[in-house]
């Protein structure tokens, strides 16, 4: 792809790399041991990983900043913060999977209830009231997905390209991806 801040020209001869994420230009990496390296454009300090930062289990990355998920169920973010998507809410604990969109965030709780920040220009922090039994999310660009234990799928936010209307008769999901106009539900 594209390169034109080194996002695509990662370190070499890694070993031991067990998670990675794409943001606008810039890329993350986990190593095994909880740490998490960064590159491309750091223009908003997205690749500034914090001093010290370990126990890491999940890295995603939006436009301009970078989350990581550590093991404890507690997010740290970093980077461009214009919108607060790189200031995780106090109290958002308990997390079991993140999901980072161009400029917001979704953070899944382990009870299976979903915590939404950052831009809401499409309402697409706009959690659904009675939303549970979440077991994934995706974030888009301006839209949020949700993938139920049902195998159902539900959408939020977004108001032109149509990426909230789930297909009837959806179902079977067993993972959800969401581009910034688009989605992806892998079924069983």
């Amino acid at each position: 792809g594209t390169s034109d801040y080194g996002q695509a020209n990662g370190p070499l001869n890694l070993s031991g790399v067990v998670g990675v994420a794409a943001g606008g230009n810039h890329s993350l990496l986990l190593n095994f041991d909880g740490t998490v390296l960064a590159w491309g454009n750091n223009g908003f300090g997205q690749t500034n990983v914090p001093i010290g930062l370990g126990g890491v289990v999940a890295v995603t990355a939006g436009a301009y900043h970078s989350l990581a998920l550590k093991s404890d169920g507690t997010v740290i973010g970093w980077g461009q913060n214009a919108f607060g998507q790189a200031s995780v809410p106090v109290g958002v604990s308990g997390v079991t999977e993140v999901a980072a969109g161009s400029f917001h965030n979704l953070a899944l709780k382990s009870d299976g209830t979903v915590v939404a920040w950052g831009r809401n220009t499409s309402f697409q922090t706009n959690v659904p009231v009675g939303l549970n039994g979440v077991v994934g999310v995706g974030a888009g660009e301006n839209h949020s997905l949700a993938r139920r234990s049902d195998g159902t799928v539900v959408a939020w936010g977004g108001k032109d390209y149509f990426q909230t209307n789930v297909p009837a008769g959806l179902s079977g999901v067993v993972a959800v991806a969401a581009g910034n106009y688009h989605n992806l539900a892998l079924k069983a």
